[in-house]
């Protein structure tokens, strides 16, 4: 009986169903303009027991519910995707370590750290930090940049100076009777002179130092600030002898533009670039660091002394200290030397045959009796 009445209630609704369908296909019922059923889940449908007979209403339920839980796991799934800054563990730096002073504003405090993890496990260098964060040179903090990186360096024995500094540089510069206007040419001149006044003071010390530019931004204006900024630190750095390390192109498209996407130091693509298009992730930071070790070996080596593990001779470094080794692969008079003498000629008779040249008249050393 029980089969009997479920089967007399199951053709009831198909019934219905169909009856309701006829009526819905009929051209006058189509004309007629009926409202949209309350979108409320709880509101009545007397279909959705023949729906939920036939299992169609489970099978749209359970596909909301995977849409639903895929949709919150994404931004799950693209954190997982992006490493998170790895805990440095440092090994015991020697004593007499070598150490690498990095100056300048909250960009200089990543790289800071990017450096901190390239050289963990170098003993004989170790990374110091000099940290002005939200201050720039327009700012004139209080002891301001030159006067404590004077005291630092007077008082210690520095490597090597990295400065990243600017970020924070994109505006006016506080001055009586009236502030200067930024990228005017009193703001300029004025903005030299801090930069000049810097470099000289980490020169006066015979520490060398290295100038990193700024990097790209995502917003145009204040990328275009950058790149006028970059072209007086580079001009001022260079001028004291400081290294430039120039990492605008590094932070761009193979086509020139902005990308927060980039190869990190092992090859792999990673987001280099904060949400903001301004700061660098870690793998930026990290990536910032690369090519300031790369310079930092041209001076104090990558072991910490003055040599030249690893790194290609550069025609505009003068060498003060000696080289540790040949940067040559093959030794003189191998394959490329000079050509062997020809027959019969000077440079013939004296190297392969052994004769001494003919002696010249007045020359010191012509030793025949009776010359001048």
């Amino acid at each position: 009986m029980a089969h009997l009445e479920w089967g007399k209630l199951a053709f009831a609704l198909f019934v219905a169903f169909v009856s309701v369908t006829l009526v819905a296909t009929d051209p006058a019922f189509a004309q007629k303009r009926i409202p949209p059923p309350p979108s409320d889940a709880s509101s009545f449908n007397p279909l959705k027991p023949l729906l939920n007979l036939f299992g169609i209403g489970k099978r749209k339920e359970k596909r909301r519910l995977r849409q639903e839980q895929t949709e919150r796991s994404q931004p799950q799934q693209q954190r997982r995707r992006e490493p998170a800054k790895p805990k440095i563990v440092e090994e015991p730096k020697d004593e007499d370590a070598r150490v690498v002073l990095v100056v300048g504003d909250a960009m200089a405090d990543g790289l800071s750290e990017g450096l901190v993890a390239a050289y963990a496990e170098t003993p004989s260098i170790k990374v110091e930090k000099l940290i002005f964060k939200d201050k720039g040179l327009v700012d004139q903090p209080e002891p301001d940049y030159p006067t404590r990186v004077q005291q630092i360096l007077q008082g210690r024995d520095i490597a090597i100076v990295v400065m990243f500094v600017g970020a924070e540089d994109v505006r006016d510069m506080p001055a009586e009777p009236e502030k200067l206007e930024f990228r005017s040419e009193a703001w300029e001149n004025a903005y030299k002179g801090r930069l000049e006044k810097l470099a000289k003071t980490v020169s006066f010390y015979q520490t060398p130092l290295v100038w990193v530019g700024l990097p790209p931004t995502k917003a145009t204006a204040k990328r275009t600030s950058f790149a006028y900024l970059n072209g007086l630190s580079k001009a001022r750095a260079e001028a004291s002898g400081a290294i430039f390390v120039d990492i605008w192109d590094v932070f761009l498209s193979e086509d020139g533009k902005y990308t927060s996407y980039g190869p990190d130091v092992e090859g792999q693509k990673r987001r280099l670039r904060d949400g903001e298009g301004f700061g660098f992730t870690w793998s930026g930071y990290r990536k910032v660091a690369f090519f300031c070790e790369r310079e930092i070996s041209r001076v104090i080596g990558s072991s910490g002394a003055f040599a030249f593990d690893g790194v290609e001779d550069d025609p505009n470094f003068i060498v003060l200290t000696g080289r540790t080794t040949s940067p040559e692969s093959e030794l003189a008079g191998g394959e490329g030397g000079l050509p062997e003498p020809v027959a019969e000629t000077v440079q013939h008779r004296l190297i392969v045959r052994g004769e001494a040249l003919p002696p010249v008249i007045g020359r010191v050393d012509d030793f025949r009796v009776g010359s001048p």
